[in-house]
């Protein structure tokens, strides 16, 4: 068994580790890179499985069981549709999930936190549309604010932040929206003792699923600038056409 094929074994049973293999589990437990990513995406079906468990009507379970215990041919009628809607939710979450396993640790742990806030699955702590006080508000609770930004980064109309860790150190999510409707989430770090990081002042840009990201340095804050609006209106920011 190789990387990948660990990972989709692993990937298909993060609710429930007891049916992946134990090559697949051990190969987990000695990649720490497969390890990181397997935690993420653990953490994240969990969310995701708690947020729809909080939506579940009351009596849900007395009524599978009355309805188990009617003709075999109105009871499959009445499940069928159950399990559609539940496999569409399983296929959907997967499908939004944006993580790979080749990226740095700092860059996995930074997606998949915006990707929580993005599709709601995490709240953000305050809400403005003053930049400035979203900054003073991360201050005081000793979260990092960036000391500048390139290009029209920051100019964007400013939503919400929220305090995050990434790598075991405090960092920040800073909410814009970069087009009617669509929200880009910068995610501002400190960088001492870092690995893997993106070249100081010069954006690199990369896709990962339905997302595009621009990761950059600028002294001892790295950032990570993730939107699900297409990639040109991401390079435009930093004055790319």
């Amino acid at each position: 068994m190789n990387r990948e094929e660990a990972r989709l074994e692993l990937d298909a049973t993060t609710l429930r580790p007891q049916d992946a293999s134990p090559e697949a589990r051990a190969m987990a437990e000695s990649d720490p890179e497969l390890g990181a990513w397997l935690k993420q995406r653990t953490a994240f079906d969990e969310q995701v499985a708690g947020a729809f468990a909080a939506s579940i009507p009351a009596g849900l379970r007395e009524s599978i069981l009355q309805n188990a215990r009617k003709p075999a041919k109105r009871s499959i009628r009445w499940v069928l549709p159950v399990l559609a809607a539940a496999a569409a939710v399983v296929v959907g979450w997967t499908m939004l999930w944006p993580v790979s396993n080749g990226m740095p640790g700092w860059q996995a742990d930074s997606l998949a936190a915006v990707t929580k806030v993005e599709y709601g699955m995490s709240k953000v702590d305050h809400m403005s549309r003053d930049f400035e006080a979203i900054k003073k508000m991360l201050v005081a609770h000793q979260s990092p604010t960036p000391n500048r930004l390139p290009g029209t980064v920051g100019t964007m109309p400013v939503l919400a932040c929220k305090r995050i860790q990434i790598a075991g150190r405090a960092a920040s999510i800073i909410c814009f929206e970069i087009q009617p409707g669509k929200e880009a989430h910068l995610v501002v770090m400190d960088n001492t003792g870092l690995t893997d990081l993106p070249p100081q002042l010069q954006p690199q840009f990369k896709a990962s699923k339905n997302w595009n990201m621009a990761s950059w340095s600028d002294g001892s804050q790295t950032f990570l600038l993730a939107t699900t609006a297409d990639e040109a209106a991401l390079k435009k920011l930093f004055g790319i056409v």
